[in-house]
């Protein structure tokens, strides 16, 4: 129950610094309202009869006040809006530099590649002509081993002829 008698307290107080102001706030009312709605006269008497110049510093007081509530909230509105495309040039920025990062990087990607691609291409073209001669190499090696084998073989005969005409000549047969 204690916080109930600071917040009456508190009430009781903003409600006598209202009251206090209430006859300068019903005057300015009743002047505005007469202003606003003048009181019907002829037109007779409009014609010929200029307003007095306390009545046309009346109007020419709401009109500025009107003028001025209206030119306010054209003015809330204007920055609300340069607010919101301030927000959207730094998000666009952000995009255009975040857009720019990523070209070079697609750039460098594309470099890169390329370069791959070369070396692949280039070990490819090794790969095939060490084959070759690898293909090469293995047919000379069978042709010698055959070639070999022949002489080894008429070697043999040779040997085996001239076994023959010795041990005929020795009478070994």
């Amino acid at each position: 129950m204690s916080w109930k008698a600071p917040f009456l307290a508190s009430l009781h107080s903003r409600d006598t610094r209202e009251k206090s102001h209430d006859t300068f706030i019903s005057a300015y009312t009743r002047l505005a309202n007469r202003t606003s709605n003048p009181t019907p006269t002829s037109s007779a008497s409009d014609s010929t009869n200029p307003p007095s110049p306390d009545q046309q510093l009346i109007a020419d007081l709401l009109e500025a006040q009107t003028s001025k509530g209206l030119l306010q909230s054209q003015l809330a509105v204007v920055q609300a809006e340069a607010v919101s495309l301030q927000a959207q040039v730094k998000t666009l920025e952000r995009v255009g530099r975040e857009k720019e990062k990523l070209e070079r990087r697609n750039v460098d990607l594309e470099s890169e590649g390329r370069e791959k691609s070369r070396v692949i291409q280039h070990l490819q073209d090794e790969m095939l002509a060490l084959t070759m001669e690898l293909n090469v190499l293995v047919d000379k090696e069978k042709a010698t081993r055959k070639e070999n084998e022949d002489l080894v073989r008429r070697w043999m005969d040779f040997a085996e002829t001239r076994a023959e005409v010795m041990n005929r000549a020795s009478n070994w047969e």
